[in-house]
């Protein structure tokens, strides 16, 4: 019973203002992360990270293209298809505070910087061949594409898209949560969080153009422009994190 008292005492930490350093690795809606951890008190624990997915792909698919003047059949002999390779890519840093009123759960507020990036690369490729990238008959050249309020030229039959969310680099945090980010009682501590950034806002380009969907006179991107402002105005924050007390 005497040995079980000193183990316990021996192992609840009083936390002091940086007294004491953890480490995090974690898995979110941001991709995977890594967060230094360390005390402002017994209440508030400060947390400092990175969060990225680089590179994800998401296969190879190929769209149909109206043709209903005929132009791109008499430039290529053939309707070309679209063949797109969605990617994404995300990348922030983060400085976060929780804020334990009771026990394991928190209240985090803080930021996060960096951007979020959708992109299609896009090329037109012969759809009666192995997906060879289209070629243009004799005494033609690319075809250039009326997309919101700008022509995009598809030089060498390339259309690449991407959007980003958020006009801003910083992104406004609140979450709640269960679990420690700084283990007080072990030396390994698991936490489960949920929450949102706010990221108003995005932009899109087209081979480098950008495109302005809201001063468009067309339905289609008129309803593209308010679905993207009213949809991604937040990003859901599903956070999983395995954190280790070092010191």
């Amino acid at each position: 019973m005497t040995l079980f008292t000193c183990f316990t005492a021996f192992s609840q930490v009083d936390f002091k203002p940086f007294r004491h350093l953890g480490l995090g690795i974690k898995a979110s809606t941001l991709g995977y992360g890594f967060e230094a951890t360390t005390p402002l008190s017994n209440l508030f624990i400060l947390r400092l990270g990175v969060n990225l997915t680089e590179g994800l792909n998401i296969g190879k698919y190929n769209f149909d293209l109206p043709d209903d003047d005929g132009d791109l059949y008499k430039r290529f002999g053939y309707i070309p298809d679209y063949r797109v390779k969605p990617g994404l890519k995300l990348t922030h840093g983060n400085l976060l505070l929780d804020f334990h009123p009771a026990g394991i759960f928190h209240i985090t507020i803080g930021a996060f910087v960096g951007e979020s990036k959708f992109k299609l690369s896009g090329q037109l490729v012969n759809p009666n061949g192995k997906n060879e990238p289209a070629k243009l008959l004799p005494g033609y050249d690319w075809p250039v594409v009326e997309v919101g309020d700008r022509e995009v030229e598809l030089t060498n039959g390339r259309a690449d898209l991407v959007l980003k969310l958020g006009k801003s680099i910083f992104k406004p945090y609140l979450g709640l949560g269960l679990g420690r980010a700084l283990p007080k009682n072990n030396r390994i501590s698991f936490k489960f969080e949920l929450g949102a950034l706010l990221q108003k806002g995005y932009s899109i380009k087209a081979n480098g153009e950008i495109l302005d969907f809201s001063s468009s006179d067309e339905q289609e991107f008129i309803d593209i422009h308010d679905n993207l402002t009213s949809y991604i105005k937040f990003w859901p924050m599903i956070n999983l994190q395995l954190s280790f007390r070092i010191f």
